[in-house]
């Protein structure tokens, strides 16, 4: 069966009677300004028309292949994104069977909102002409919150690419095209034929859950850098942002030197994580925020061999933080009043040293050593000169009497 082309379908929407619900024809086409005739946007695999409905924008999507889509794959997409609270976050699609009459036959139509702005690489270019980096780097966050919040909600979109992401006039981020989409409830239909942008899928992707995980890390990359260093007319070709497929090949390529020379850490580690994505084998098996968590060196690494003397300092991982017991400080002495006209260093004399207190052993060792050198001595001098021995003895006694009162007294001051 083949579907309707891009000028079949021109023709038809400028009739009203064209359209088979009242809903349809109700609606009014808008045309070029000059022209006069309706300006649609075409794709690889639909036509989409912008029409008002009263002052509400919407947008009217035809296919133009049979192998796209139907009707159960975008009712169970209306129903998750409602049930999941996406709304907000993608322009929501509602098929509607038979809804235009085209060569003698009806087709089906996709009625969604018309989101008022620019597709992603659009944007980006003005954000980039006007050095905008403070506006990069807000797009870059707002990217990885957006695929977060998709992946967590168990939706992938399958074709993550400049021209299926919108951004209004306040910066929020709306997903179109869900020919590539998976939810579980699809999850055991046949995979559709669509793969995704070729400068942004790894090649032989398999469809499934966690399929975003590569391209969202890739324009992730791609508008970190450009926050760093917002230049892009070398790499940019109006079909990609800063990546083509030749680079997912080899890792020796203008892009991969472009984000080398940046010198910005945290641009050199998203692009290490995009090349290991990037070698052969390798298949998404998880989301985009497990890819960026810490990676997890190997054990050769993480267990250096270790010369005796030659030990570096290792830094340990932060961890919660302890609470220091510090000892309290010494009480000094209260310092002395300085004298009257005395200099600082004057301020605090220094103690006087305390005397030790003598013994009575001690006191009657001297006494004792007294008498005796008294003894001898006045014997010397009065035996030998024919003196008198008596008064040799007194001399002594009187000797040994008095170093004994002397001590005592001493001794009794010190106590």
């Amino acid at each position: 069966m083949r579907y309707p082309g891009f000028d079949d379908y021109m023709k038809a929407v400028q009739r009203p009677d064209a359209f088979t619900t009242e809903e349809l024809r109700r609606l009014e086409l808008v045309v070029h300004p000059v022209f006069q005739i309706p300006s649609p946007a075409s794709g690889a695999s639909a036509v989409v028309f912008k029409a008002m409905a009263g002052d509400e924008p919407r947008a009217l999507r035809f296919f133009t292949r049979a192998d796209v889509s139907n009707s159960r794959r975008y009712d169970c997409l209306h129903g998750h994104f409602t049930a999941r609270s996406l709304t907000d976050a993608v322009a929501l699609p509602r098929w509607i069977d038979d809804g235009i009459r085209v060569n003698g036959r009806t087709w089906p139509v996709v009625e969604m909102p018309w989101v008022e702005g620019h597709t992603l690489n659009r944007h980006v270019d003005d954000l980039v002409t006007r050095h905008d980096v403070a506006a990069l780097t807000e797009l870059a966050r707002s990217w990885r919150g957006l695929v977060h919040r998709m992946q967590r909600a168990d939706f992938a979109h399958g074709d993550l690419q400049h021209g299926n992401v919108l951004v209004d006039a306040r910066g929020t981020l709306r997903l179109v095209d869900f020919d590539c989409a998976w939810i579980e409830a699809l999850a055991g239909d046949a995979p559709p034929v669509e793969t995704g942008h070729h400068n942004y899928q790894p090649p032989d992707r398999p469809w499934g859950r966690w399929m975003d995980t590569f391209p969202g890390l890739l324009i992730y990359l791609s508008l970190s850098a450009l926050a760093r260093r917002p230049t892009w007319a070398a790499l940019n070709t109006d079909d990609n942002l800063l990546f083509t497929q030749q680079d997912f090949r080899s890792f020796d390529t203008p892009t991969w030197r472009h984000l080398a020379s940046l010198g910005d850490p945290w641009v050199d580690e998203l692009a290490e994580r995009l090349k290991a994505c990037c070698r052969p084998g390798w298949v998404a098996a998880g989301a985009l925020e497990e890819l960026l968590g810490p990676s997890v060196a190997p054990w050769w690494q993480r267990t250096p061999t270790v010369v005796v003397g030659t030990a570096p300092h290792q830094v340990p991982p932060p961890g919660p933080e302890i609470p220091r017991m510090i000892p309290p400080a010494p009480v000094p002495p209260p310092p002395r009043p300085p004298q009257p006209g005395a200099n600082w260093w004057e301020a605090t004399p220094p103690p006087v040293p305390v005397r030790k207190k003598p013994s009575v052993r001690a006191v009657l060792l001297w006494a004792g050593l007294a008498y005796l050198v008294a003894g001898l001595s006045s014997h010397i001098l009065l035996v030998a000169g024919g003196g008198d021995e008596e008064l040799a003895a007194m001399i002594a006694a009187l000797a040994f009497v008095s170093v004994l009162i002397v001590g005592l007294i001493k001794r009794g001051r010190s106590g």
